[in-house]
């Protein structure tokens, strides 16, 4: 049984800045979860995940965001589309049902290539193979059946893939085909996926976005239900004032370095917290 796990959310750039600062600012207190078993991760989180897989150093992770000398991947995702996926996952109160839908929305994408996301998500990852040093997993669903996976090191895929897979959010990229599945961003079912960690004893769960659209299960109640099992989980979540650095657009980038500074900020304010979970 792995012993700690760090579970990353997606969000966009400022999701990623964001958890960037809280990393930087829990290592300035001596609170390095970088040493994790399990380094999770959920679209934007999945490309934190291999950062910190790779050895890079919070610190250094935050001079890239705050400096904006890292390129970032930057995407339009217009109004249309907005209303697109709004109207697939407001459609009903059932989870499963509405990760289905949102399965027909991605299957739905005919005019833009698999190769296209490929394209698109490779030159963002940081290393070419899965890394050796821990444990990587990239959360993504099966728009085919609605069911999650998380992608690893042993299951035979290549990372590109597996990282596309955990980006491909509808209706901007069609899903990517992996074996007889076609997987689409794990952000449809969860902003964390944190709840497919149960395997492990201590789990820190960072989360950009607390909660999905409608029926989608909150960070919280997955939170919830690890410390049901008896593993010691705890939460953290951007406070109003990072809310407010993060603006309505996560795709903003001239929003990155306000959310990286306010992540700073509460990952230093709540190392006491975390390092009791993870060191306790």
């Amino acid at each position: 049984m792995p012993d700690k796990a760090l579970v990353l959310g997606g969000g966009g750039l400022t999701a990623y800045g964001w958890q960037v600062g809280v990393l930087a600012g829990l290592a300035d207190a001596g609170v390095d979860l970088g040493d994790a078993d399990v380094l999770a991760g959920t679209s934007a989180g999945s490309l934190l995940a291999l950062d910190l897989a790779k050895g890079s150093a919070p610190a250094d992770l935050y001079a890239e965001q705050i400096n904006r000398t890292r390129a970032m991947l930057e995407v339009d995702f217009p109004l249309a589309m907005t209303v697109r996926y709004l109207w697939a996952a407001l459609g009903s109160r059932d989870p499963k049902t509405v990760v289905k839908r949102l399965g027909r929305l991605a299957l739905s994408v005919r005019d833009v290539p698999e190769t296209a996301v490929l394209e698109a998500i490779g030159p963002h990852i940081p290393v070419q193979d899965w890394p050796e040093r821990t444990t990587v997993r990239l959360f993504a669903v099966d728009a085919l059946t609605g069911e999650p996976t998380a992608f690893s090191a042993t299951d035979g895929v290549d990372l590109l893939h597996a990282m596309s897979a955990t980006c491909a959010l509808p209706p901007l990229f069609p899903p990517v085909t992996i074996g007889g599945g076609r997987w689409m961003d794990g952000g449809v079912r969860s902003t964390t996926n944190a709840d497919l960690v149960d395997d492990c004893a201590r789990v820190v769960v960072l989360a950009p976005i607390p909660k999905g659209a409608g029926a989608s299960p909150s960070a919280e109640s997955q939170v919830r239900s690890l410390t049901s099992r008896g593993i010691r989980a705890t939460l953290l979540t951007p406070d109003r004032a990072a809310r407010r650095a993060f603006g309505r657009n996560p795709l903003d980038a001239t929003r990155i370095p306000a959310a990286t500074r306010e992540g700073l900020r509460q990952g230093r304010a709540q190392a006491p917290r975390i390092r009791t979970t993870w060191h306790g």
